[in-house]
């Protein structure tokens, strides 16, 4: 035990909490805390199964069908991915506690790979992917309550480094929900997490229809939307209002001889800034309230750069054309917009879905660590275009 209560309070007394786990955890035998474990564990588990065909491979490791996935297309082990997905969140993310982070609870070291944080330019709201959709509403609970938390400590940061009101969360926190730009300017200049955190509120109102949880969530969302209204700028190219600066998560784009990561107007942002202003808009007009503020965005969306087509038929994960069709960089960030946003679709936008597939074709290799996950993903949205995941 520790003496940490939340990032505010380190005032608890960790010997009296950890005689009173010893306590307990004795206090029964083994064969009932095992039972009481199991049962916990699968009132979760048993909600939801996913049968996607019989094993082709049974007689291949898990790390060779990893490794072999982009050849053999390996549904089953899409099926295996997809329960240890839930399987990760049930054990990290205990309604209580904190939210999974990169590590999870399987950290074994003191100074682990990230500072074992909360990396927020896709791994953990990737982590919470199968909250809502795969029945573990309740797990999402932790997260939220970081969101509440960096919207709070958000405040200090979109003062001071942006002489802004509202709040920002860069690509980074952690237990003491820092905002600020954290580590090197390819990850740390990205100033839209708090954007992409909003959306996890969204989820759950969409998945719940809790108005009461979205009464208590809106004044986080307006207060992240506010903070974009008031710093994004007018590009000199196409009057487009733009964040600058800003970056394309961890990828390098073709200026300075493919060297350079600081852009104006990135695809990833502008698609993130659209979901925030939109949620907004129908959130005050759920709740009946701000009807200035949400006709001033639906104005603001309007001035927004597009997402746009580049010249081998990519979508652009920049303002300018500067995709290279062999970056394979395991960030597909400009893709959001087909996962986990809905913006793209082969119905209503059939000309960015098929720009979407190429980019999908051309990117990174599926078998290293999350973003086989993310591309397991883009590829059923790709499949099944807007029926995906429903």
């Amino acid at each position: 035990a520790t003496n940490f209560t939340n990032y505010k309070d380190i005032t608890g007394n960790q010997v009296e909490r950890a005689k009173n786990y010893l306590r307990r955890a004795v206090s029964k035998d083994y064969v009932t805390s095992r039972k009481a474990h199991v049962d916990f564990f699968k009132q979760y588990m048993d909600r939801v199964s996913l049968d996607l065909g019989i094993d082709k491979y049974a007689g291949v490791t898990t790390d060779m069908r990893v490794q072999n996935f982009k050849e053999t297309k390996d549904d089953f082990l899409v099926a295996t991915y997809f329960r240890f997905g839930r399987y990760l969140l049930i054990c990290s993310s205990q309604p209580g506690g904190q939210p999974a982070n990169l590590q999870g609870i399987w950290n074994d070291k003191l100074f682990p790979s990230w500072d074992s944080k909360y990396t927020c330019n896709i791994n953990v709201e990737m982590n919470y992917w199968p909250a809502e959709v795969t029945n573990l509403s309740e797990l999402h609970e932790p997260l939220i309550q970081l969101i509440r938390e960096v919207s709070e400590t958000g405040r200090e940061s979109a003062k001071i480094m942006y002489g802004a009101d509202g709040w920002v969360l860069h690509h980074n926190t952690d237990i003491w929900r820092v905002t600020g730009a954290i580590d090197k300017a390819p990850s740390g200049l990205w100033p839209t997490g708090g954007a992409w955190l909003c959306r996890h509120l969204w989820e759950r109102y969409l998945y719940t229809g809790d108005m009461e949880f979205l009464r208590s969530a809106y004044p986080i969302m307006k207060e992240a939307g506010k903070f974009f209204d008031e710093i994004m700028v007018k590009e000199p190219l196409h009057n487009w209002l733009v964040v600058c600066p800003s970056n394309s998560p961890e990828n390098t784009h073709a200026g300075n001889n493919g060297k350079a990561t600081t852009a104006a107007g990135c695809t990833l942002d502008n698609q993130l800034i659209f979901d925030l202003w939109n949620q907004i808009i129908t959130t005050a007009r759920l709740l009946g309230t701000d009807a200035e503020f949400a006709t001033h965005l639906e104005q603001r969306l309007k001035e927004m750069a597009p997402m746009q087509i580049g010249r081998w038929g990519q979508l652009q994960e920049w303002m300018t054309d500067w995709d290279n069709p062999q970056d394979v960089h395991r960030h597909v960030s400009h893709l959001y917009g087909l996962f986990p946003s809905n913006q793209i679709s082969p119905y209503r936008t059939p000309e960015l879905f098929d720009a979407a597939r190429t980019s999908l074709i051309h990117r990174g290799d599926p078998s290293t660590g999350w973003s086989m996950g993310w591309k397991v993903c883009l590829w059923a949205r790709l499949l099944d275009g807007d029926h995906a995941y429903k």
